[in-house]
C-alpha cells in the first residue's frame, strides 16, 4: 500500500521510518504489503484469528479508507479465505 510522503516520519508524519520506507520521491509503502503473500509490517498476531495494527492511531491514508465490513474488505476476506 503506498502513501504520500508527508505521512511517513522522515516527511513530517507519524508513520514510523521502521515500518516503511520511501517509493518515489512523493510516495512510501508500508514494509511487507509487497511480498507474496503481503502481510503489512505494522500487522500483529494471525490473520483470520486475532490482528490487529499497531500503529492503528498512527496508520496511512489507504488503511483509514479500507473501512472494517465495506466491499472492498469482504472481498479480501475472500481473496485470502477468512471468514466473515
Amino acid at each position: 500500500m503506498d502513501f504520500s510522503l508527508f505521512e511517513y516520519e522522515e516527511g513530517g508524519g507519524a508513520v514510523s521510518v521502521g515500518l516503511a520506507s520511501p517509493l518515489t520521491e512523493h510516495t512510501c509503502r508500508m514494509r511487507g504489503t509487497d511480498h507474496n503473500p503481503p502481510h503489512c509490517a505494522a500487522l500483529s498476531g494471525r490473520i483470520g484469528e486475532k490482528a490487529t495494527c499497531g500503529i492503528y492511531e498512527w496508520r496511512p491514508s489507504p488503511c483509514r479508507e479500507f473501512e472494517e465490513g465495506s466491499l472492498a474488505c469482504e472481498q479480501a476476506r475472500r481473496r485470502h479465505a477468512v471468514a466473515a
